[in-house]
């Protein structure tokens, strides 16, 4: 008679463990999709400081050529036009050639819908990762 209640335990135990081990998968899953994420080159791109002023830069002035731009920053024109092709790359800002001179400004409705994008896939992480408690 006692051996059936151990049986229970037993299953119920292997059951815990189960459900651990997939805990543990989805969570490492998770972590990969999280690298992922913050792996991109859009958060790759505003992780250097000038690159953040050189927005700041465009926020307030508009479409400005590299020359404008460059006049503004300490840096040579080819160290600022470095940025701005890895800011383009990450497709924050638009570019656009007139004649001799590339005009740059803030690609905001395609930064704004790759944020979007970005909460949207964190949102569906959350609950394997990192639940945060109510309040």
């Amino acid at each position: 008679m006692t051996y059936a209640p151990m049986c229970i335990y037993t299953l119920d135990m292997r059951s815990e463990n189960s459900l651990n081990a997939l805990s543990r998968t989805a969570r490492i899953k998770a972590a990969r999709e999280l690298t992922s994420i913050f792996d991109s080159k859009l958060f790759k791109a505003l992780c250097e400081p000038v690159r953040v002023e050189i927005m700041r830069f465009l926020t307030v002035e508009g479409r400005s050529d590299v020359c404008t731009i460059a006049g503004h920053f300490p840096q040579d024109a080819s160290v600022v036009s470095r940025h701005l092709a890895v800011l383009h790359g990450a497709g924050i800002v638009r570019r656009n050639k007139e004649g001799r001179h590339v005009f740059f400004e803030v690609d905001g409705p395609g930064v704004a819908g790759r944020l979007e994008k970005i909460v949207a896939r964190f949102r569906k992480i959350v609950p394997l990762c990192c639940p945060g408690g109510e309040e």
